[in-house]
């Protein structure tokens, strides 16, 4: 049991860290190079976010980081406490989450504030960026699992197959 504890926490591991390279490296290169091109369903258009999800609280940088290390840590917590019973899908989207909090966290303590620059063209939403993506979706289907899986023994065949 402890082994298979040990690989999970390392395919988690590992995939956190290629969830924040993959989302440096768009940031990068989107912002460098494409900027303002138009990509038919999205545009690129590089802004700097002072705050949260729609700008909210964008004089609270401090307040934001203080926030997202808390959160970080309690879903670090809980992973490591729980990733024994995680299935493969469970341990991939907790990375994708976790990566996107960590790239926003380390864009805010290194620039002051997070780069978005995704815009849909096709409805009126906010600029997001790729870590936005990431926590969006790890978030999503992690709570869909947890609230579609409420068949304990399903859920013990499925642990056992991963």
């Amino acid at each position: 049991m402890e082994m298979l504890k040990d690989k999970k926490l390392w395919i988690f591991t590992f995939s956190t860290l290629i969830f924040c390279v993959i989302s440096f490296l768009t940031r990068y290169i989107l912002v460098a190079h494409f900027n303002n091109f138009n990509f038919k369903i999205f545009t690129i258009e590089y802004i700097k976010n002072y705050g949260a999800a729609f700008s909210l609280f964008h004089t609270h940088t401090s307040m934001l980081i203080n926030v997202s290390i808390i959160i970080l840590f309690l879903a670090l917590f809980y992973i490591y406490k729980n990733i024994s019973k995680f299935t493969k899908t469970d341990v991939f989207f907790s990375s994708m989450l976790c990566a996107g909090i960590i790239c926003n966290l380390l864009e805010r303590l290194m620039d002051g504030y997070v780069t978005d620059y995704f815009r849909l063209n096709f409805v009126m939403f906010p600029i997001f960026n790729m870590s936005d993506v990431f926590i969006c979706i790890g978030a999503f289907i992690l709570v869909c699992n947890i609230l579609f899986n409420d068949d304990p023994a399903e859920a013990t065949e499925n642990q056992n197959n991963d």
